[in-house]
């Protein structure tokens, strides 16, 4: 039963390799660090009291008079009701705001997401768990800082900027609730070794949350919502040795109408057997686009990572190969109630 149950699951997530589905939305190269950006079923999955944490990513295009994208994102989730002895829930909830381009472009979300974790063994080294995660979108620009065509071709023959108010009249900003669903399955293979993959389903209602208030007549329909997506995600952790680890990790997008993959490997070094800290390095590569270097820090309940992306596409024309750099930080806070320890009464011998 147990075998089949894993056969299931993984053939569920491989199956969404070959499902077409799309969507715009964010990312990270610290995609690991942002766990409830990455799939709902990871919210309170981890051996701790409540976990917090942040993300910042910054791409800045070198190029005058373009302005990049800066994305921070803050998240709070929590291990809360236990369920027999290996089962548990966990809540949490998660914000982001993405700005880009010189007319600040922003895209928001605001989610709340539970996560039910089921343990498929008696030792509990392997879980089945399932995510589910609600919230609100939200966009909005600043409409005085665009310059449509009829604009610009009037700045040049008059030599005078003149704004049009009829561009912007049917542009406002918009709100939509949004759904998402995620499954993840985790194994403890041996002392070693463990993994976990998963799938997670965005935009999973289509919202709709164009910048135009207007009602196209002649738009297609569902051409104004926002379609469904899907991520794709693993990570495989070997201790080569008492000091020496290796964590290879993947992560593929289906994003609008084009697919992006992600593959990196992080090598960790302990310090020695009394520091907790492990330094993590290694290298990433977003495919056809950027080559990603990594770095991290794990002190005791302190989690840190940086990474800086360098473009190898096109797009190193417009910024001379500067990409992205981003930085993340999560911290687990573990309250354990004190064992009672019984007063031990010694007596004399008479």
């Amino acid at each position: 039963m147990f075998m089949k149950i894993i056969k299931f699951t993984l053939l569920f997530l491989l199956s969404g390799l070959f499902t077409q589905l799309s969507a715009q939305d964010i990312h990270w190269s610290l995609y690991n660090m942002s766990p409830l950006t990455l799939n709902p079923a990871l919210t309170g999955s981890y051996l701790g009291t409540a976990r917090i944490g942040g993300i910042y990513r910054d791409q800045s295009f070198n190029a005058d008079g373009i302005t990049g994208y800066t994305t921070p994102s803050f998240y709070v989730d929590a291990p809360i009701v236990a369920i027999g002895k290996r089962d548990w829930i966990g809540i949490g909830g998660m914000f982001y705001a993405d700005e880009a381009g010189t007319a600040s472009l922003t895209n928001q979300g605001a989610y709340a997401s539970i996560a039910y974790h089921k343990a498929l063994d008696k030792k509990g080294n392997t879980l089945l768990s399932f995510g589910l995660q609600g919230g609100l979108l939200s966009r909005d620009i600043d409409v005085n800082e665009l310059r449509f065509g009829d604009e610009v071709l009037g700045e040049l023959q008059s030599g005078t900027f003149t704004q049009t108010p009829d561009n912007r009249a049917n542009l406002a900003g918009s709100s939509a609730f949004d759904l998402n669903a995620g499954v993840m399955l985790t194994a403890r293979l041996n002392k070693l070794t463990d993994l976990n993959v998963g799938l997670s389903f965005y935009h999973i209602l289509s919202p709709n949350y164009a910048l135009d208030n207007t009602q196209n007549v002649n738009s297609p329909k569902g051409a104004r919502d926002l379609p469904l997506a899907f991520k794709l995600h693993g990570q495989f952790n070997f201790s080569l040795s008492d000091k020496w680890l290796l964590s290879p990790t993947f992560l593929y997008n289906q994003a609008f109408t084009s697919n992006e993959l992600q593959v990196q490997a992080m090598v960790g070094y302990k310090l020695n057997d009394k520091d907790p800290m492990i330094i993590k390095l290694g290298p990433g590569y977003r495919l056809g686009d950027a080559v990603e270097v990594l770095l991290g820090v794990d002190y005791k309940s302190f989690r840190f990572g940086a990474s800086y992306d360098l473009t190898v596409s096109g797009l190193s024309d417009i910024n001379n190969g500067q990409g992205a750099f981003e930085f993340a930080l999560s911290y687990i806070i573990k309250i354990f109630k004190a064992p009672t320890v019984k007063p031990v009464v010694i007596c004399p011998r008479l």
